[in-house]
């Protein structure tokens, strides 16, 4: 029995502690629910107050290897947010909410290709990335720190910081033409090297605003995007024991006529070169006609014009490059209501500048009306032909970025084609 009688006596204070418990739930609910809503408010307030607008630091993936880029935003009302960025001139709007999660979140969720070419498949953006995953980027993002001198967020996604700061007067109008500059004069370049502390040039891998240790594929990705007047990386960066999270771009000079990126300190310093003509090849988009093609390719491609036109198809545009980051040839077909892109492999020649090896890889990306396999056997694989497992030396006309280049096949001399930046129309009748 006294056992008993202590085990009711040592059960009435939790009793007491849980019948106390039960009587502040309510209260501490009713306190949680008021404060999310109040921060939710201030988000949203403070997202609205600044009429300016935002610049936003943003960085797809949370391995962060597709770059990183610089969007403008403007939340013109409590629903309604304006965008644009330093890879886009368009300036487009859609609907955005801020929510109450776990936390308050900002989600930009209706379709603006400004934040969602970030986000979609690799399928659906053009071919950037994996088919499913494509850049991986984030349009939902945890408010971690909202003021009206820095709004912080963290992508729900990929974990990445990614920072708002406040525009002022017309900077919105302004600003993003500046970093389009910017960004133009950046893919001027096409190979960059580190000049260490010793003096000493070492190559770096570049790809998509990314730098990396050349000689070590294990070394720390360096992620940065590109700004007026230089680079600025996401966190600390380090190259040859120097640390910085920025570099100055120094204007050409004697010594270096491309000029170079430089830290702080200048203890190191990124120099760029123009992109050899093999580069510029691979990572534009070339136009060519029938009028263009040497004496080889012309039967391919008069067969290629017989089979389309009893196949009921019609060519408009014939391009061979890279597209949205993937490389092969894109057909514009049926006035433009059907395109399509088949991957070919466009291959630098090791230790040229003036030599590239095409083949066929053979992904199909329907780019538009449901392009498929269909079209190729219909006459387009007539145009491949003369360029599959090819070697070709290039011939520019003497600038740093020819718009017209000759390919000229070095196993057979008059396997040739004339190549444009501009578009051609009708190219199997011009």
């Amino acid at each position: 029995m006294k056992l008993r009688h202590l085990f009711i006596i040592c059960l009435l204070p939790l009793a007491l502690i849980m019948s106390c418990k039960r009587t502040e739930d309510p209260i501490f609910d009713k306190n949680a629910s008021a404060r999310m809503t109040e921060a939710v408010a201030h988000a949203h307030s403070i997202l609205q107050a600044n009429k300016a607008g935002w610049l936003m630091k943003y960085f797809p993936s949370g391995n962060r290897e597709f770059g990183g880029y610089t969007l403008f935003a403007k939340f013109i009302s409590n629903a309604q947010v304006t965008l644009t960025s330093d890879v886009d001139e368009d300036i487009l709007t859609s609907t955005y909410s801020v929510l109450p999660e776990s936390g308050v979140v900002l989600s930009l969720n209706g379709f603006n290709k400004i934040v969602h070419i970030f986000t979609e498949p690799g399928m659906d953006n053009g071919g950037i990335g994996a088919d499913d995953t494509g850049m991986k980027g984030d349009f939902e993002f945890i408010v971690l720190e909202a003021t009206p001198e820095k709004v912080l967020l963290k992508g729900k996604k990929s974990g990445n910081e990614i920072v708002l700061l406040p525009l002022n007067g017309n900077e919105f109008d302004t600003m993003p033409s500046q970093y389009q500059d910017a960004n133009e004069e950046f893919l001027d370049f096409g190979v960059f090297n580190l000049k260490n502390k010793a003096g000493e040039l070492v190559p770096l891998t570049y790809n998509m605003r990314t730098f990396q240790d050349a000689s070590d594929a294990n070394s720390k990705l360096l992620t940065f995007r590109v700004i007026p007047g230089g680079l600025e990386f996401y966190g600390e960066a380090e190259l040859d024991g120097v640390k910085f999270s920025s570099m100055k771009y120094v204007k050409p000079n004697a010594e270096y006529r491309y000029g170079y990126y430089t830290d702080e300190s200048g203890a190191i310093k990124i120099v760029p070169n123009a992109a050899p003509l093999n580069v510029w090849f691979r990572e534009n988009l070339w136009s060519t006609s029938i009028s263009n093609v040497g004496a080889t390719g012309k039967p391919y491609w008069n067969t290629a014009k017989t089979n389309l036109t009893n196949n009921k198809l019609t060519l408009n545009n014939y391009y061979i490059g890279t597209y949205s980051g993937i490389r092969g040839m894109v057909y514009v077909m049926q006035g433009g209501a059907l395109a399509g892109l088949i991957t070919h492999n466009l291959v630098v020649i090791p230790d040229t500048e003036d030599q590239v090896r095409i083949s066929l890889e053979g992904q199909i990306y329907n780019l538009g009306g449901g392009f498929s396999v269909a079209q190729w056997t219909a006459g387009l694989n007539q145009l491949t032909t003369p360029f599959n497992n090819r070697t070709f030396r290039i011939t520019g006309d003497g600038s740093n970025k020819p718009r017209s280049i000759l390919l000229t096949d070095t196993g057979i001399p008059t396997n040739t084609f004339r190549l444009y930046l501009d578009d051609i129309d009708d190219p199997l009748n011009k």
